[in-house]
């Protein structure tokens, strides 16, 4: 009599779901991670782009005594928005939020600007109001404003001249002081005043 041998082909059952399951972990740490990486990039470029138009704004207005015809409009014009953050006549950070420019409040006169990021993240708005702009006041640092949870207000420590609202703290900005300023939602801000 002769035997005849059968061989199984194929996976069984079991084997394939824990395929599944080991590609499932995997496919959620790897979201999770490009979405950690996504986050911090976009932090790192909205940082680079605030230096920039903080630069920019300071070389083209050098000969100018006061900062009163900067509008984002004539940000734009002159160059002081990278092609990159403009959107049609407004400026846009990574987040989607709009950069506002102004003329900062600084001893009532027109001898500074503030710069406005607004519709930031809650960990977005920590990083970038805690972020080292000056670490003095030779740096033109006036102050940095965070909105979003209850409104942080910091600036050097016997500013003269300065006028502030809401609760007020020092400049370099704290991480539990940007936290409470900042809050958790996806529209916190952050406005940096120079001179």
């Amino acid at each position: 009599m002769k035997r005849i041998h059968t061989q199984e082909s194929g996976r069984s059952m079991v084997e394939m779901l824990g395929v599944l399951a080991i590609v499932g972990v995997l496919s959620v740490g790897g979201i999770a991670g490009y979405s950690q990486a996504m986050s911090k990039f976009k932090v790192t470029k909205a940082m680079d782009q605030v230096q920039t138009i903080i630069t920019n704004i300071r070389t083209l207005y050098a000969s100018q005594r006061t900062y009163t015809s900067l509008t984002p409009v004539q940000a734009q014009a002159l160059g002081i928005l990278t092609e990159e953050s403009i959107s049609g006549t407004k400026g846009l950070n990574p987040f989607g939020g709009t950069i506002e420019f102004g003329v900062g409040s600084a001893a009532g006169s027109a001898r500074s600007f503030t710069v406005k990021y607004g519709a930031l993240t809650g960990e977005a708005c920590v990083k970038m109001a805690t972020a080292d702009w000056g670490s003095d006041q030779s740096s033109g640092l006036l102050s940095i404003t965070m909105e979003g949870g209850t409104k942080q207000v910091c600036d050097w420590p016997h500013a003269t001249g300065l006028t502030v609202s809401g609760a007020n703290c020092d400049l370099p900005v704290t991480i539990a002081v940007a936290t409470n300023g900042c809050g958790v939602n996806q529209n916190g801000s952050v406005t940096w005043e120079y001179r």
